[in-house]
């Protein structure tokens, strides 16, 4: 595969991405995308860079917040500090291959974060998104322009498709097929063309009587569920998570007594399309051994079952049994 963009700005090296001076990058503030080709999904689709000595020691002072479309890629760093910045960051430290050798999440403002000579740059993102995009350490990521992704996304799903056939288990996140199919979602994605196709294993049912709630580090806030299935949900929110987004939630019944025990549930989702209104998530099930053993547990995720159940109640009590 070929070698992620990495290095100074001024002369980096990376058969097929562009090269910048720094001259033109202070000129048109470039925004970066960064994408995980071991998870497939994406960090960050506006990190902007921090090259030079002064927006180096600058770093994120004078901010008062990361939008979640915000992220500073500090190069070269071996370690940052957040003395005078005023909110947390995920820190993701990069070899010159751009592979995660260490990672911090929700480092508190006013700290020194740990110093690591293997490093060659780092990338400073919004809470939440190591956990969300699933990165480890050991991933590859890239990170260029929106126009140069689009050719790496294609590079990659040409290399998948030549890959040898495995056994059609398309469920399985080892099968040529199946990350081709992923890879090929987040391109669409990326210019906005996956809300034009929406195919679904199980049709949709509009619903009035279901919220959603999850964690953005403010107050709780409720989210209207415009429509679910036992595959996935509609969310209205003005949130737009990059495909690929882990969530985690609690859907909630509005019209149902406090004291109900099937009121409300923990799911885990996967952020599929966006458009004008919201988002559109896959549900994720639970599959290690640690994560069924602790099915019945508060606030874990619900395995398959236990979601179909509570829908087959909801569906029920609002006169659309299945």
């Amino acid at each position: 595969m070929k070698r992620p963009f990495a290095g100074n700005l001024t002369s980096f090296e990376h058969s097929g991405c562009l090269f910048f001076t720094q001259g033109y990058i202070a000129m048109h503030k470039l925004k970066y995308c960064v994408y995980n080709t071991t998870r497939e999904s994406y960090l960050s689709l506006g990190v902007t860079a921090a090259d030079t000595i002064l927006s180096r020691l600058k770093g994120l002072i004078g901010k008062f917040k990361l939008r979640s479309d915000e992220g500073l890629w500090v190069i070269p760093s071996g370690g940052v500090h957040s003395l005078g910045v005023f909110f947390a960051v995920d820190l993701l430290y990069l070899d010159d291959h751009n592979r995660v050798i260490y990672m911090v999440e929700s480092f508190p403002p006013f700290h020194i974060a740990p110093f690591k000579t293997q490093a060659h740059s780092l990338l400073e993102l919004p809470t939440h998104s190591i956990f969300s995009s699933q990165t480890q350490l050991g991933d590859t990521l890239i990170i260029c322009v929106a126009e140069q992704m689009e050719v790496e996304l294609k590079i990659i799903a040409s290399q998948s498709a030549e890959e040898p056939k495995a056994p059609p288990m398309l469920d399985n996140p080892d099968v040529p097929d199946s990350r081709l199919r992923r890879i090929l979602q987040a391109l669409a994605s990326l210019f906005s063309l996956s809300s034009k196709q929406d195919r679904r294993k199980y049709g949709r049912k509009s619903t009035s009587n279901l919220a959603a709630y999850f964690w953005t580090g403010a107050a709780p806030k409720t989210h209207e569920v415009r429509d679910v299935s036992p595959s996935g949900l509609y969310l209205k929110t003005e949130e737009r998570w990059y495909p690929g987004t882990v969530v985690t939630m609690t859907l909630q019944r509005t019209d149902a007594p406090t004291e109900s025990p099937d009121r409300a549930i923990t799911v885990k989702s996967k952020a599929v399309r966006s458009d004008a209104d919201g988002v559109g998530l896959e549900f994720v099930h639970p599959e290690g051994k640690e994560d069924l053993e602790n099915k019945d547990d508060f606030g874990k995720p619900a395995d398959k079952k236990k979601l179909h159940r509570f829908l087959r109640i909801f569906d029920r009590r609002n006169g659309s049994a299945n």
